[in-house]
């Protein structure tokens, strides 16, 4: 009896280790609040397209932000980047909005909606990023940290490098976050700095799944 009950309180451990983190978003979208979307950027502003005109390229930095803004192939490119995430809005030559989506810039991984819009400003379609997922893209590297927080510490991990199954693309696969990490001089000496050891967690759950280690083979 007093086995079952040892198991029974190993499990609710285990599963309330992750239960913090399913559905709240809090982890991901914190302080992020250059990610709202104002209707007035359905429209770039005159000055703004007067300057591109001139220069064909605006950055604008501070200890906050990096903006960029692009002009070339009849398409204005507007980047807004802060803590990883870039914020990217397209533009017709025109000056109206066609889409706007986020990436999380350390693997180059698209998170949260992507929205496309029509001429007169209208949502036509909508590209959720994170479909089946329960476990957003910073809750990943959360439970990361706190799994492997001796691991990070010991060689002063810098870098977490983000990737995902799209179940855009795959619909029949499990939804699964994979983490490779950068580290100091002993941790590229492990051969695991360019990302050759892969974390996997369970995209719904937040439970770790498995580590993988990959090789480069050249020719």
């Amino acid at each position: 009896m007093r086995l079952i009950y040892l198991l029974i309180c190993l499990c609710l451990i285990s599963c309330s280790s992750y239960k913090s983190y399913q559905s709240s978003k809090k982890e991901c979208y914190q302080n992020l609040s250059f990610l709202e979307f104002n209707s007035k950027e359905k429209t770039l502003s005159n000055k703004i397209y007067d300057s591109l005109l001139i220069d064909n390229r605006i950055d604008s930095k501070n200890n906050t932000y990096n903006i960029k803004y692009y002009l070339a192939n009849n398409y204005i490119t507007y980047k807004k980047e802060k803590k990883n995430i870039q914020r990217l809005i397209k533009y017709s030559i025109d000056r109206k909005i066609l889409y706007i989506r986020y990436k999380y810039l350390n693997g180059n991984t698209y998170i949260g909606k992507e929205t496309y819009f029509d001429k007169q400003g209208n949502i036509t379609k909508v590209i959720d990023h994170e479909k089946g997922y329960k476990i957003c893209w910073a809750e990943a590297i959360a439970i990361m940290k706190k799994r492997y927080r001796s691991l990070i510490r010991k060689y002063e991990i810098h870098t977490f490098n983000l990737s995902r199954v799209s179940l855009n693309d795959f619909p029949e696969a499990k939804p699964r976050w994979t983490i490779t990490m950068e580290g100091n001089e002993a941790y590229e000496q492990k051969g695991y700095d360019e990302g050759n050891k892969h974390y996997s967690f369970d995209g719904v759950t937040g439970k770790y799944l498995y580590t993988s280690t990959s090789i480069s083979v050249y020719d």
